[in-house]
């Protein structure tokens, strides 16, 4: 078998939601090819785990609901406070999301709002501060991870697309607004995905792997592999679109 090495002109890259699967996957293979990370985590376990796990990186603990109201109340002195240890990144890898599935119909009024606030308001005040980090230095790349659930949600995963799609949405005009002046981004779409919480979902309910063409789930190693390549050099012209890696399930009726 052949390897073809992925050639990472940066150094340092930053990974916010770290503490998932697939952010671990992720950091793995970037700090095994020698780059330097900066990890971010928004719990005390999230943060425990990615310490032991790499003990060189910088640790940052984020948490979106402080940093999105911070910004609506004040000038952004606080976020800029929070964000201060993102020492600019080369690369950032976007895995960041709550959980929060609820029929449109039933969900409480604060519950959504704070979920919006968490994934879309604080996602593009994070993205807005390490953008400008980038273009600094005219040298940057983005990858949003998303889902296939932006395209076809499940019952119960309306506000979760809908975080999803604003996030494309974010990277998408980031890669429009910034590629001429080197800084590039694309998202992710992935479908079941051995890991995390896919592992749960896939338990219950083992009959939607079996509708992708495919007929099995996309394994963390495969996800975090791409995803180094879409870090890479040779993806820099993948720019401002979303990529699916769902082994077809979102091609059939």
């Amino acid at each position: 078998m052949h390897s073809i090495p992925i050639q990472l002109s940066g150094n340092h890259a930053c990974i916010l939601g770290a503490s998932s699967d697939l952010g671990m996957a992720v950091a793995k293979i970037l700090s095994d090819a020698g780059l330097r990370l900066t990890l971010s985590a928004c719990s005390e376990n999230g943060i425990s785990r990615i310490t032991s796990a790499f003990p060189a990186a910088t640790i940052l603990e984020l948490n979106l609901e402080k940093i999105a109201r911070s910004a609506i109340l004040d000038t952004g002195t606080t976020v800029d406070a929070a964000l201060g240890t993102i020492d600019s990144p080369d690369y950032l890898v976007d895995c960041m999301q709550s959980d929060f599935e609820a029929f449109i119909a039933g969900a409480d009024p604060a519950d959504i709002a704070q979920y919006m606030e968490i994934n879309i308001t604080g996602r593009a005040i994070c993205l807005r501060h390490i953008s400008r980090m980038m273009l600094a230095n005219r040298f940057g790349r983005c990858v949003f991870i998303s889902s296939t659930a932006a395209a076809l949600p499940n019952s119960g995963q309306g506000f979760y697309a809908a975080s999803k799609l604003a996030g494309e949405a974010l990277y998408q005009n980031l890669g429009v607004e910034l590629g001429g002046r080197g800084v590039t981004s694309c998202s992710l779409r992935l479908g079941y995905v051995q890991s995390g919480r896919g592992n749960k979902f896939i338990e219950n309910n083992p009959q939607a792997v079996t509708r992708s063409p495919a007929k099995r789930a996309v394994s963390s190693g495969e996800a975090a592999r791409t995803v180094a390549f879409l870090l890479s050099d040779d993806a820099r012209m993948i720019n401002g679109t979303s990529i699916t890696m769902d082994g077809g399930l979102t091609a059939c009726k």
